[in-house]
């Protein structure tokens, strides 16, 4: 599940209600005390609880806080309140847009008042509008009151009774506020949906490194719980400790209704009025314990915060290399405040390289502040999320390329550079240009460059050539844009790699090619996700648990179409045909970002010799040397 976007209102600076939309890798920029760390306690609040008083915007004209969240990437077919799978769709829970949009307030008075709420397109029908609040007997006393014959369906199951309810009562349907925790009659069936829905919701960590760390301190999460969070997330291990829980229900409530027994041959009276019941469950993150241990058994909170903040930075090394192999992860969210503090620049790179492979990981989002300009020259166009405030002092984001139309937002970038100070580097010792379509085109160079060393040592990494300026076409990452400004009119031998798709591509190579010091290349094939075999798209999957089987690959082909497709149709949820233009985009784009990354991890020198693209790339990044 992947939190996409999320709504503030009331909440400390964020008065007005405020969207910030979000993606895999999200890195928030602003001058202090602008809201950028309150948008990552505010997830924190949603996901883990936390909030105070003081939380409630000082200007607010009412005492509730809405922290709203938005998930997209959800399963097609989940368990809710039975042991029949359903689907967010069939129970009428998602909302106009076809997204989970889950709701928390927050009543600030004497007490904290706490309510939950999913905002959905629901039926309104007066025998439909409360259905999920029913439970198994009700439930099929209103099918009996409908006349409604259920032979043939399980009526000790709640979704299939629910399902032909509905197929019999025709309703519209209307944006409502199906309020699912906080003050529910026991007997109020959305109190189960909700506890199991918030199984499949993300975990979040914020790591808040630019504070003083100390071991009371709650608010600093310790790398090594979030290793204890993530292991009891595992399926394996939940079904495991699930089994655990229901052993010892089952054990300890026999000794209760014996007590029971016993009372009542004392005072009959008094034990009818008493039953027995599991209030509370086990927290199991709260049981376990895991520290690091220096050589005199002093335990990681006991540290310096220069060393604690070191083990951060290898614990997101770590994680991002776990990730590549790991088949049953949970959705997870690593958030961070500022981790360039108190860090030296070849750490930053290295943290936030780090961060960007965990990103391009499935299930995995990253979040950041910050305010250095090295670390931010590094990250992706639509990674960046600018905030400030206007000039009637309204809160307002923005984003390095345009949500609706994809381009670079040219006027946001040049405001990042200008809080930020952003400068080209000038004991950058560029000596060569290799322009390419956008950034997809560089995870893979630079994964085939890697492999390519193993078959012939003249072609380097393109990781390891710092003499190299990549300049994306339709911008992609900020040093880009800022390096294309700096070294235009420096005269620098250029190399273009361009794919072969689009007649203006081959026409404008045929012009670089009649150019000085200048050299293009138009791909043979497609596109570069041509050049992969199915063998290395069907195992790239699997390492998620996802078993398909695509065609052959041919050079023709469209790569990410065919792949997106068969991921949905073998999904057990909707048919490729079902979902509109815009769901079909996001599934083409997400499988496009997979293919160039993962999957081309599993190609090899044999596997790219069958697809005939040895020579040809070979050539191409020997054009570098």
């Amino acid at each position: 599940m992947k939190l996409v976007s999320i709504k503030l209102r009331n909440f400390r600076i964020y008065q007005d209600e405020l969207t910030i939309n979000l993606g895999d890798l999200n890195c928030i920029i602003g001058k202090n005390d602008i809201g950028k760390s309150t948008i990552l306690e505010a997830i924190n609040i949603f996901f883990n609880d936390g909030i105070e008083k003081t939380d409630l915007s000082v200007n607010s004209n009412d005492d509730l806080i809405e922290i709203t969240c938005l998930f997209d990437d959800f399963r097609e077919k989940l368990v809710l309140d039975s042991t029949v799978e359903t689907s967010l769709k069939e129970e009428s829970l998602l909302n106009q847009n076809g997204l989970l949009e889950i709701k928390k307030t927050f009543k600030i008075g004497g007490a904290i008042t706490k309510a939950t709420y999913i905002i959905a397109e629901h039926e309104i029908h007066e025998k439909l509008l409360y259905i999920l609040t029913l439970k198994n007997s009700p439930l099929k006393a209103l099918a009996a009151e409908l006349e409604i014959d259920l032979a043939g369906i399980n009526k000790t199951k709640n979704p299939p009774i629910r399902k032909a309810i509905k197929e019999n009562l025709q309703s519209q349907k209307q944006l409502i506020e199906l309020k699912v925790d906080g003050s529910l009659d026991t007997e109020n069936n959305l109190k189960a949906v909700w506890s199991k829905l918030k199984d499949y919701l993300p975990i979040f960590t914020l790591f808040k490194v630019d504070k003083t760390i100390n071991d009371k301190d709650k608010d600093v999460q310790d790398p090594m719980n979030q290793a204890i969070k993530e292991t009891l997330a595992i399926p394996e291990i939940k079904e495991l400790l699930d089994k655990i829980e229901v052993e010892i229900k089952a054990k300890s409530t026999i000794v209760a209704e014996q007590t029971l027994e016993k009372l009542k041959e004392i005072d009959a009276s008094l034990a009818e009025k008493m039953k027995s019941d599991f209030s509370k469950l086990p927290s199991w993150d709260k049981i376990f314990d895991l520290t690091l241990l220096n050589e005199n058994n002093v335990p990681l909170n006991k540290r310096g915060s220069g060393v604690k903040r070191l083990v951060l930075l290898s614990f997101f090394q770590a994680q991002a290399e776990k990730k590549k192999i790991e088949t049953s992860a949970p959705s997870i969210i690593y958030a961070i405040e500022e981790p360039e503090t108190a860090q030296h620049p070849n750490h930053q790179k290295i943290l936030i390289n780090s961060l960007i492979k965990l990103s391009e990981r499935s299930n995995i989002q990253v979040f950041f502040t910050t305010h250095s300009a090295n670390l931010v020259r590094e990250i992706p166009m639509e990674s960046l999320i600018y905030i400030y405030k206007s000039i009637e002092n309204q809160n307002v984001v923005e984003y390095g390329v345009d949500i609706e139309t994809q381009e670079l937002n040219e006027e946001t970038i040049n405001r990042i550079i200008d809080t930020l100070g952003v400068l080209p580097n000038p004991a950058d010792k560029i000596s060569k240009l290799l322009f390419v379509e956008g950034n997809h085109d560089v995870n893979a160079l630079k994964r085939y460059s890697k492999l390519l060393n193993t078959y012939n040592h003249a072609i380097i990494p393109l990781d390891e050539r710092q003499d190299i300026a990549i300049v994306i076409s339709g911008g992609s990452c900020l040093k880009f844009y800022i390096d294309n400004k700096y070294l235009d009119g420096l005269g620098k031998p250029e190399l273009h790699i361009y794919d072969n798709d689009i007649p203006d591509y081959r026409d404008y190579v045929d012009k670089i090619n009649q150019q000085e010091n200048k050299k293009g290349f138009n791909t043979t094939k497609t596109e570069l996700e041509n050049y992969l075999t199915k063998e290395a798209i069907e195992e790239s999957y699997a390492m998620n648990g996802l078993i398909i089987v695509v065609p052959e690959i041919t050079d023709e082909m469209d790569v990410p179409l065919i792949v997106a497709q068969t991921l949905q149709n073998a999904s057990n949820g909707r048919m490729w045909e079902e979902l509109n233009d815009e769901d079909k985009k996001k599934k083409e784009s997400k499988c496009k970002k997979h293919l160039n990354t993962i999957a081309v991890e599993k190609m090899t020198i044999e596997r790219l010799t069958h697809r005939n693209g040895l020579d040809e790339i070979s050539e191409w990044l020997l054009n570098l040397n």
